[in-house]
């Protein structure tokens, strides 16, 4: 006799799974390379080993010394410039985790632009004082879809909604995020399973879904928001680093892969620690990290860099030059070296220092005067 799930699980079988049998037959292995595309992979690839074979001259040749420095500025200089050159972002834009933080200021950064909306996140009050600000403030439309995207098959059913309304969307933005500070084993199930669905799974299947739309059409953006957390493992934090180890990962080779589909633009946004309900969420607000590194960034700042990348067609951009500067060393450090940094910046101070509560009410938005 077959046994029938009541519990937990059952809820995570409620949406249909296909058989392996059918996935391995699913699976057409189609890959189809670019390799002479104009984009930032590869001008940093000629500034590279243009800068090597420059170094290289000056030693071997002393006497053209001019020469082989002039020669690579010449052909450099003129790609930083003026190359490449994307087209805008422009239609629909649909943000996930719009109801604070990151997320929240991107959706008013692109009402700003000229830009409706579709608002997600879990917190519908606070999507509504999102949606509220937009409308009053820049008059641009927007619509609110309360979700859950840390449920299995969530992703899926926010795709199906969005097409059932007739709603095309031009710009992607995975903006939700869950995170958890502590020992790993002192973390529930359910909670490793929630972050690793919302901060793994759904922006992958969201960029699957939208993404073969956008494809359709020939033109689309998608902005990852990922983390400097994504290139170090980070005791203290370790589901969650892991999680955004995996989504930069993806993010970075998508956009090579997106090579055969021009006009398909992808970015992804590494923030540092930013001063966001994010901290409180994980209780991360009394980790020397969050309380006393200084290194807090401002989620306005943020948000404009992952912007402002996505408009200039940017594969990877980073919030800041101290989030850029720690991924480098985190990147150049012996791995004995970045886990004990990453160990001590995210040990809790145990009532030493602790953050300031960063902003949890969007109405307060309504108060304050229109960016400018």
């Amino acid at each position: 006799m077959a046994a029938t799930h009541t519990g937990p699980e059952a809820k995570h079988n409620a949406y249909e799974q296909p058989s392996h049998k059918a996935i391995d037959k699913g699976n057409p292995a189609r890959f189809a390379p670019r390799w002479l595309v104009l984009d930032d992979t590869n001008i940093d690839l000629i500034t590279f080993t243009a800068s090597v074979a420059a170094v290289c001259s000056a030693f071997l040749f002393p006497s053209f010394i001019k020469l082989s420095v002039l020669v690579p500025a010449a052909l450099i200089l003129p790609l930083r410039l003026f190359f490449p050159r994307p087209k805008t972002p422009e239609g629909l834009v649909l943000i996930t985790g719009a109801s604070s933080g990151i997320g929240a200021e991107l959706s008013y950064i692109f009402a700003k632009k000229g830009h409706d909306l579709i608002l997600v996140g879990r917190n519908e009050e606070q999507l509504e004082a999102v949606r509220r600000n937009v409308e009053e403030k820049y008059g641009r439309s927007s619509h609110t879809i309360s979700t859950d995207l840390s449920l299995p098959g969530a992703a899926k059913q926010l795709y199906d909604q969005v097409i059932e309304k007739g709603y095309q969307v031009n710009v992607l933005v995975n903006g939700a995020g869950l995170g958890g500070a502590g020992d790993t084993f002192s973390q529930s199930i359910e909670l490793v399973e929630r972050m690793t669905i919302l901060n793994c799974v759904s922006p992958v299947q969201l960029t699957q879904l939208f993404g073969k739309e956008m494809i359709e059409r020939g033109y689309g953006w998608m902005l990852q928001i990922t983390s400097v957390g994504g290139f170090m493992a980070s005791p203290g934090q370790n589901v969650y680093h892991a999680t955004k180890h995996y989504l930069r990962a993806f993010s970075e080779a998508l956009s090579l892969e997106l090579r055969a589909y021009p006009g398909i633009v992808n970015t992804q946004l590494l923030p540092g620690p930013t001063h966001t309900q994010f901290i409180t969420r994980a209780h991360a607000e009394e980790t020397f990290m969050m309380a006393a590194s200084g290194a807090v960034e401002d989620s306005k700042a943020v948000a404009l860099a992952g912007y402002n990348g996505l408009c200039k067609g940017k594969r990877m951009v980073f919030s800041s030059w101290n989030s850029a500067f720690t991924s480098l060393a985190m990147q150049l450090a012996p791995r004995s070296v970045q886990l004990t940094i990453a160990s001590i910046t995210n040990a809790p101070l145990r009532g030493w220092a602790r953050t300031k509560e960063p902003e949890k009410d969007q109405n307060a938005r309504r108060t304050q005067e229109p960016d400018r």
